[in-house]
């Protein structure tokens, strides 16, 4: 094992198929063009890129598609020291992008292995690490939903914790199973990413900065909204910022929201290095600020080009 990682990253890995546009609705074959993926699978990347040590833990399948996923973590500079590989398929999300470059989602994934750890898959000593961060469907699919859970609970206190519920209906279309794991999560985490349309789904009746609100008081340290094209909005226990979005040609938005979530780590992960015991006690609106504009700017390089094409450090010119 590495003892030299800052991060853990924990989720799935899977293939993006994304459906070729413009081809008729009657046409008898359909251009599909496969891609790596799979959010938590961009965060650990999205880290490598901006030169932190991150490790990925999943179940990855032993098939062909399994072994190319490992093999783009290892030319990423991505640890696969927590890869398990499970005798199961890969999950494949097949992706269609409309004309304002906003993608849905169709997942095959019953049964494949990302969704296969087992408490004595996560049952590791992880070295000392900066940041813990999970989310997506790895938080409610069985039973690694269950395992990551023992893993966040045994951590807790001892990292920093981030958490990203990227909700994804097609795979838990039950809310209420989403809603139930992030109410036993948020007082466990420190950090949590959360886009609006997320929450609509979350919490149709209720009010975003209620629902972040009622995150921070049971114990976050951290609440980020992202918006799209409208920004971000940023509340700590001592700050509130409003990030607006920079401008772009948007190609698509695929990965954008794991860039922002991979950018906010690396920021927070710097304070929280600095001073592990109150780092959380910088969080004015001025720092809020700045990691959110950071994190904006990330973004949206990604949104410029094709897939979550994350960018390197040096591309994110402020």
């Amino acid at each position: 094992m590495d003892n030299d990682i800052n991060y853990i990253v924990c989720g799935e890995a899977l293939f993006d198929v994304f459906i070729e546009q413009g081809v008729a609705a009657n046409a008898t074959a359909v251009p599909l063009d496969a891609r790596v993926g799979g959010s938590p699978f961009n965060v650990a990347i999205g880290l490598a890129r901006l030169n932190r040590k991150a490790a990925l833990l999943a179940g990855v399948s032993s098939d062909f598609l399994g072994s190319r996923l490992v093999a783009v973590l290892e030319s990423e500079q991505v640890s696969t020291d927590y890869i398990v590989r499970k005798e199961a398929p890969t999950t494949l999300a097949l992706i269609n992008v409309d004309q304002q470059g906003v993608p849905s989602y169709a997942f095959y994934g019953a049964g494949a292995a990302d969704r296969s750890l087992l408490p004595a898959d996560v049952a590791i000593e992880p070295p000392p690490m900066t940041a813990l961060h999970l989310g997506s469907y790895s938080i409610v699919a069985q039973p690694t939903a269950d395992s990551l859970l023992t893993l966040v609970q045994r951590c807790s206190g001892h990292c920093l914790i981030s958490l990203d519920p990227n909700i994804r209906p097609v795979v838990e279309p039950d809310m209420n199973v989403w809603r139930k794991r992030l109410e036993i999560l948020v007082p466990l985490v420190d950090m949590i990413k959360v886009s609006d349309e997320d929450l609509a789904a979350l919490y149709p009746e209720h009010k975003p900065e209620a629902v972040t609100a009622r995150w921070l008081a049971a114990g976050a340290k951290l609440v980020v909204l992202t918006r799209g094209g409208d920004g971000a909005s940023m509340w700590s226990q001592h700050g509130h910022a409003d990030i607006s979005t920079p401008e772009v040609d948007i190609v698509d938005t695929v990965g954008a929201g794991d860039t922002f979530q991979a950018a906010l780590l690396d920021s927070v992960g710097n304070l929280y290095q600095k001073n592990p015991e109150s780092w959380a006690k910088s969080l004015d609106g001025a720092q809020l600020a700045t990691l959110g504009i950071f994190s904006a700017a990330a973004a949206a390089i990604t949104c410029s080009r094709s897939g979550a094409d994350l960018p390197r450090r040096d591309e994110i010119v402020l």
